[in-house]
């Protein structure tokens, strides 16, 4: 009884891998340039992210 939680389980898939499926899935039968090209994709995007939520989080703590 000491080990059991409320929370549900969920799979031991990182946040990364569960992000890059659900946005640029790979199918099992596509090329290596279209393997490479979601890759990347995927990559530019989460840099984007990032760069927006840098400068949005810098232009607020520059209001405040």
């Amino acid at each position: 009884m000491q080990n059991e939680s409320n929370e549900p389980v969920q799979d031991e898939v990182p946040l990364l891998k569960r992000l890059r499926g659900s946005i640029f899935p790979i199918a099992p039968g596509d090329s290596a340039p279209i393997k490479i090209l979601k890759t990347s994709g995927f990559y530019l995007f989460t840099v984007m992210v990032l760069v927006v939520t840098l400068l949005l989080g810098g232009a607020i703590m520059f209001v405040l």
